[in-house]
């Protein structure tokens, strides 16, 4: 309304189903038209594209740090993108050719569940170039904020880091969005950190370990020269110089209501509250199509698996060592 009053109505890519049903509850009125939510192809954002989530996002970060370039700051920039629906101003769009974007190799009884309006060909190209559009969109913000910094000369004081909270179906097992049993599609994500060289930064380093998202704040407490409190879970991670390898047991621990999933080094495992369980070979089987926990050649790996989550939960909810103050 601030920016661009003409703007209001195409701004919208519609209610999430439980904004809807929190609007009803509590008799909100935003004098909006929300469209439909369309989540199996990719549309062209109907407004300008600097109104989008994206270009708030990336413009309030900038704003954020004009006003605190003379303090020390901590900034969180949320991006929606990408999620769906599959919505990005045409330019972004414009860098895909549906045609060019490749599909999920099903197995042939997965394979067989789908038709031309359910996960057909050209749908999952349109849902895919939708993402990747997405995706550019936010690369393009991020430059802008990492550029900001630059310019106002915060760039070499500055830790930066990018990840996400999750990953996406895109197709894979006939699903979008997100959920049981967390495999990698769903639970990989990018963490990237660029750290000063001031502050010890290895610049171009890779690490394959597993690590989780808890390890980012004892990380970046460390970077700052903050205490870290004993009931910080997670471990640090090496990302300066000075650091070898990770602190923690490369395992990466995903929790919900009624299961569990462990993803190992070469194994995922998930745990039901049903007493079921699945195992899937990462190496044969990357993409998770074959439960093998109930295969005998596979009784010893089942068998580590149960052990090494189990461990991790006792870990996580043994009591804290007593630290005294003095």
């Amino acid at each position: 309304r601030r920016k661009a009053p003409d703007q209001l109505e195409q701004v919208s890519l519609g209610l999430p189903p439980v904004t809807e049903h929190w609007q009803r509850l509590l008799g909100v009125r935003d004098g909006i038209q929300h469209p439909e939510r369309e989540a199996r192809k990719a549309r062209p954002f109907p407004g300008r594209g600097d109104v989008t989530q994206a270009a708030f996002v990336g413009e309030q970060t900038q704003e954020y740090l004009r006003r605190h370039k003379d303090d020390t700051f901590f900034c969180f920039a949320g991006f929606y993108s990408p999620h769906s629906p599959w919505v990005a101003p045409q330019e972004f769009l414009d860098l895909y050719d549906p045609a060019d974007m490749l599909l999920p190799t099903f197995p042939p009884d997965v394979d067989a569940k789908r038709t031309a309006d359910h996960f057909g060909d050209d749908e999952l190209r349109s849902v895919t170039q939708g993402y990747y559009a997405m995706i550019s969109e936010v690369d393009h913000w991020v430059g802008q904020i990492l550029a900001a910094l630059e310019e106002l000369g915060l760039a070499d004081n500055t830790i930066v880091v990018f990840t996400s909270d999750h990953g996406e179906w895109l197709g894979e097992h006939l699903r979008y969005g997100k959920g049981h049993w967390a495999p990698d599609v769903v639970s990989r994500v990018p963490l990237l950190f660029r750290v000063p060289e001031a502050l010890g930064g290895a610049a171009g380093r890779q690490v394959s370990d597993l690590v989780e998202c808890v390890d980012i704040v004892p990380t970046l407490l460390r970077l700052a020269g903050i205490p870290i409190s004993p009931h910080v879970q997670g471990d640090q991670l090496p990302v300066t110089a000075d650091c070898g390898t990770c602190e923690g047991d490369s395992l990466a621990l995903c929790e919900h209501h009624g299961w569990r999933s462990l993803r190992l080094p070469h194994f995922h495992y998930v745990a039901e509250a049903s007493g079921a369980e699945r195992l899937y070979d990462l190496d044969s089987d990357p993409r998770e199509y074959h439960d093998m926990a109930a295969d005998p050649a596979y009784a010893t790996a089942l068998a580590d698996a149960r052990k090494a989550l189990l461990h991790r939960m006792i870990r996580i909810e043994q009591p804290l060592k007593r630290e005294w103050p003095y």
